[in-house]
Order: structure tokens, then sequence, then C-alpha cells
């Protein structure tokens, strides 16, 4: 566990940790406060969250959980990627309005990086929305040094293209 480093318009600290079985009704409320995301998407995370828990693997998902006071105010999900020599992925990523650009979501992806680093992976990829509302998190991509490689044009609908970050971690 640690500490995050919050501006000072945060009076209240946040702490970053694993998540645990007990988190899985806070990950789905903080997809669905987030304004980003909707019911198919909770109910994905969700799956994948059980599937963390009921069917434990070494190169299963990870969690990371950031609370602020007793409330997870985000969370992050990332893993390796199947049939791929160290290549991890960040799978989800969240954090709720009211602790964004607070360095929450800066700290969670640090410290997923930070675990993917630990165990061996090469590389890490993030695949993202091209829509205005998810301007930030692209902007937080590139701030932490990740490389825009690819677009795939209206690969979520017509209009919405999928972008995909690049970081090499060794």
């Amino acid at each position: 566990m640690a500490w995050l480093e919050l501006t000072s318009e945060q009076t209240t600290p946040a702490l970053l940790r694993t998540a645990t079985p007990t988190d899985r009704a806070a990950i789905r409320a903080v997809l669905l406060g987030s304004g980003l995301f909707g019911v198919a998407d909770a109910t994905c995370v969700d799956e994948m969250f059980a599937e963390t828990w009921e069917h434990p693997r070494p190169d299963g998902y990870r969690w990371l959980v950031a609370e602020q006071g007793q409330a997870v105010v985000g969370f992050a999900c990332y893993g390796p990627e199947s049939l791929t020599q160290d290549t991890w992925d960040l799978f989800w990523i969240c954090v709720l309005p009211s602790a964004r650009r607070r360095g929450v979501g800066r700290a969670l992806l640090g410290a997923a990086m930070e675990d993917a680093r630990a165990n061996n992976a090469r590389l890490m990829v993030i695949y993202t929305s091209s829509t205005s509302p998810y301007a930030p998190a692209r902007q937080l991509y590139t701030a932490l040094g990740f490389t825009h490689v690819a677009t795939v044009p209206d690969y979520y609908c017509d209009g919405d293209d999928l972008n995909i970050y690049w970081k090499r971690l060794r």
C-alpha cells in the first residue's frame, strides 16, 4: 500500500491498494458513476472481476483501487496479454469525477506499470476511444510516456475510433 501525492486542492489523502473480493460493488459503482461507462461496461468489468477471484491464474487480471476515506474513488485492471511474450495490457482505468485531476489516475497507472515491470513485462498496451470524453485519459497516457501507435477507424461505432497506445517497459 502507498499513499498518493495529490494536489493541494485535495484535503483527504487517497490510499492505493490491491483490490480484494469485497471491492466488487465499489468498482461497479465507480464505473457507473464515472459518466463515461454504461451498464454493459459495468457488466463486463464485473465478469472480469468475478473471474479473477473464482478462477485465479498467475496470468490473470490484476486490480488496484484508490480509496479516499472509506470510499473507493478509482480502480485499474491490467495484466499479461495471452499469446504474447511479456506484453501487458491496461484493460480498464476509471476514476470518479470528484477525484479527477488530483493524481489518482496517474498513480493507478504508475502502480500498474511498476507491477508489470516487477513481473518482467516488456510492453504495456492501452486501447481507448477517440471521443472527446476520453481526451483527458489520452493526455495522461502520453504524459506517462505512452505513444499513440495505431488508430482503427469506427472501431467502437461510426465516428468512434480505437486508439492504441504503447510503451516499452524494459
